[in-house]
Order: structure tokens, then C-alpha cells, then sequence
């Protein structure tokens, strides 16, 4: 993206479980919120206190997918063990200085652990909204190819804008 491109929206996306593309997926999914773990810090010398993160180290990441209705692919989802879901959409963006729509792929990969399943509510004429909840144990985000962040939760790993931020802490321990 060049330095003159505006951010504007997703254009439209996809969700797949493995290779298999998932139908019936709702508008909209909502994808996880990673909160970095902290500890507060007081002590002689200190005027106060402040939180200081844990490099790397997450709290409970979890994630969405809301499915129209009750389908096989939402009942999929709820048996146990790992699951590897892959959103992949693509996003505009304006080009200022020449004055056009570009497009970036975004892909974003998951995998997850279910946590259960809402099964909506039944509604003549309207979506059950089943919803389907996970706990993220890996993620990776990547724009045009590009990785942006990977944490892997089980194999100490923490990469950010191709730093990886665990490297030199597994090196001592």
C-alpha cells in the first residue's frame, strides 16, 4: 500500500475449515481481541503504579463465526479437538495521488478450540444467528503475503512485523 492510499473497508470475505470454504456464514464474524498480559508495578522509588506487559503472553483470545441458520458446518465445528479456520478477504483502499480503488489481500488464520455453540433463536423470516465460539491457541494475520503478526501460543512464538519478539526469552530458557 503506498504511503498516499487511504484505509477504507472490506470488500468481502471468505471462511474456510481447512480447505473446505464454510457456507451460510453471517455478515460479519467477529475476530479475536488480543490482550497482552500484565502485572502492576509499584515499589520504593516509584510514584505510583503502572501495568507492564508480559512480552508475548496473551490472556484468553477468543473468536466468533455466526452462521445463518443451524447447518452441518456449525455442528462440525463444536466436535472436539483443533480446528484450522482461514478468513481470507480483500480490502480497498483509495489511491490519493492517482485517484483510483486498490485492492490488498488480507488472510487471516486460525486455530482454534471450541468453546460451544449458540443456537440462535428460530424466527419466521429471519437468521437463527447460530453462533459458534472458539479459543484461539494460534493466529496469523497477513496483508499481500506479508506476515503482520503471528502468535503461537503452544510453540512460544510472537512474531510482529517480522520481529520475533520471543526469540531472544526461548534463547535463555
Amino acid at each position: 500500500m503506498s504511503v498516499n492510499a487511504i484505509p477504507e473497508k472490506v470488500v468481502n470475505y471468505n471462511v474456510y475449515l481447512d480447505n473446505d470454504k464454510l457456507i451460510g456464514i453471517k455478515a460479519d464474524v467477529t475476530l479475536p481481541k488480543l490482550e497482552q498480559m500484565t502485572e502492576t508495578i509499584s515499589g520504593a522509588g516509584i510514584a505510583g503504579e503502572y501495568e507492564s506487559a508480559v512480552p508475548g503472553h496473551f490472556g484468553k483470545i477468543e473468536t466468533d463465526v455466526t452462521f445463518n441458520a443451524v447447518t452441518e458446518d456449525a455442528a462440525k465445528l463444536l466436535t472436539p479437538g483443533a480446528k484450522f479456520l482461514v478468513f481470507r478477504a480483500a480490502q480497498q483502499s483509495y489511491d490519493v495521488a492517482g485517484g483510483q480503488m486498490n485492492f490488498r489481500a488480507l488472510k487471516i488464520s486460525m486455530k482454534v478450540l471450541s468453546k460451544g455453540v449458540d443456537l440462535g433463536k428460530l424466527s419466521p423470516g429471519k437468521a437463527t444467528e447460530t453462533k459458534n465460539t472458539f479459543e484461539v491457541v494460534y493466529i496469523k494475520v497477513e496483508e499481500n503475503g506479508k506476515t503482520l503478526l503471528e502468535l503461537d501460543k503452544l510453540n512460544f512464538i510472537f512474531i510482529v512485523n517480522g520481529t520475533d519478539v520471543l526469540a531472544d526469552i526461548r534463547n535463555l530458557i
